[in-house]
């Protein structure tokens, strides 16, 4: 999925209601859960779980 230049691995799971921003790269079997914010060209790595009403700033790299 791409979108904003967002890139979303076919195996992530993101839950509606988290927000992705702009150049943020989620990758394998990654989970971002409802309420959770990621800021601008963050990178998620594999097997990652950002639980509900985390918030990532811009940059962040898990």
């Amino acid at each position: 999925m791409q979108k904003d230049n967002i890139f979303i691995h076919e195996t992530a799971i993101i839950e509606e209601g988290a927000e992705i921003g702009a150049g943020t790269k989620i990758w394998h079997f990654s989970h971002i859960m409802k309420g959770a914010r990621l800021g601008n060209d963050c990178n998620i790595g594999q097997n990652v779980v950002v639980s509900p009403e985390v918030i990532l700033g811009n940059n962040v790299k898990v």
